[in-house]
């Protein structure tokens, strides 16, 4: 059997039913990843499957969504570009003016104190 995550790109949502079929595998049910063990089993109809980049595999790791955590996720990423999934900027530093060394983002130079 094929594993789904050979067959899709990171950080784009795939129908979990479709990409079963691609897979030549079959499922009956499956959870939302975010509803947790105590939710209700949905069709893989009902279900979108995610990969996400992860470090020490790679394949990455891959997560099953609800329509409703579906649509969270898309607000997520239309509105702030997934926080957290980038990197941020750096902080700005400032030089010294007395001794040209780099300052603690804390402030004060510890050269020139």
């Amino acid at each position: 059997m094929t594993d789904v995550r050979d067959l899709i790109d990171y950080d784009t949502p795939y129908d979990y039913a479709e990409l079963l079929e691609r897979a030549g595998a079959t499922r009956d049910s499956a959870r939302c990843t975010l509803c947790g063990l105590d939710s209700e089993p949905l069709p893989p109809a009902r279900l979108t499957v995610i990969k996400y980049r992860q470090s020490g595999s790679e394949r990455g790791s891959s997560r099953l969504y609800c329509a409703l955590h579906l649509a969270a996720w898309r607000d997520d990423a239309r509105s702030s570009r997934r926080p957290g999934r980038r990197g941020a900027e750096a902080p700005s530093h400032e030089i010294c003016p007395t001794c040209f060394m780099q300052m603690p983002l804390t402030g004060g130079c510890p050269q020139c104190d």
